[in-house]
């Protein structure tokens, strides 16, 4: 697939009209630190840790080398991309910052900052779960649309988005890389969420590995289809036995897939008579 080719290639490769050659510094301009606000549509939340720490070493050091994509705005200037610079030359102390002004769509600002942390592996699978999102409800693609942006399958991008449906508990884990995307995937399949919340704390207890969630889904599954198969041998039982009682003879109920027969049973003539008299009043 192209995109997946262009994906490798950097960000300049699927958008160069947007992000052009943004090392060429004689297009650059140098503004105030204070007039940039960060991409609204941010995929990454999280900006700390010590691949930025040591960015922000590298910046108070030798400054911002590559200068910040940006779009005008009334007042100031919106990041397209690089907002990991920006936010490291604020910590570093840096007055001023060199720019790059652009013209760049919503959509536009979307895709470019959600492919370029995923080609840092900067975002948790909930903040690129909810990129994903972002572009189907709010700009309307679909999953392959985002497929071919980005340069994922689609597969991955339909598993991805799938996350969202997991309880607060676990995605605030997942969030912050206590479990796996892999752990996540197998809670998926249990439908109760209190259920996903009590595996979820054995996982992070006993330190369980996405194999042996795996097996204890499996089991958790087998157990609660076998429950709801003697709730329904139980319910059938209170039914034959009610309707028994009533009728005066054996009954026997017995279910397929989507329907099944109800047997009454007769020992004579007479008793079919009587039985039918009182089916066909």
């Amino acid at each position: 697939m192209p995109a997946k080719e262009s994906l490798g290639k950097g960000l300049g490769a699927i958008l160069p009209d947007i992000l052009g050659e943004v090392t060429d510094r004689a297009n650059y301009i140098i503004c105030g630190i204070e007039e940039l606000v960060p991409n609204r549509y941010q995929s990454r939340k999280e900006f700390d840790g010590e691949e930025q720490k040591n960015l922000v070493t590298s910046v108070r050091k030798s400054g911002i080398i590559q200068p910040i994509v940006v779009r005008r705005l009334e007042n100031g200037y919106e990041i397209i991309a690089g907002e990991r610079r920006w936010r490291a030359a604020q910590e570093a102390g840096l007055k001023q910052v060199p720019i790059i002004v652009r013209e760049a769509e919503d959509l536009d600002m979307a895709e470019i900052s959600l492919v370029e942390n995923i080609q840092r592996a900067d975002l948790n699978p909930i903040e690129e779960a909810e990129a994903f999102l972002t572009l189907m409800e709010k700009f309307g693609l679909s999953h392959e649309e985002i497929s071919a942006r980005v340069g994922k399958d689609r597969s991955t991008v339909v598993n991805a988005v799938r996350l969202l449906k997991l309880t607060p508990e676990v995605r605030e884990a997942l969030a912050k890389r206590q479990v796996t995307a892999g752990h996540a995937r197998a809670l998926l399949s249990l439908s109760s969420a209190a259920e996903q919340v009590r595996l979820l704390r054995d996982i992070l207890k006993k330190g369980l590995n996405v194999r042996e969630t795996e097996l204890l889904v499996r089991g958790l599954r087998k157990k609660a289809s076998m429950t709801r198969k003697a709730i329904k041998d139980e319910q059938l039982a209170f039914l034959e036995g009610k309707l028994s009682r009533s009728l005066m003879t054996s009954v026997r109920i017995r279910t397929v897939k989507n329907g099944g027969t109800i047997e009454i049973g007769f020992s004579s003539p007479e008793e079919l008579d009587r039985l039918l008299g009182i089916l066909m009043r």
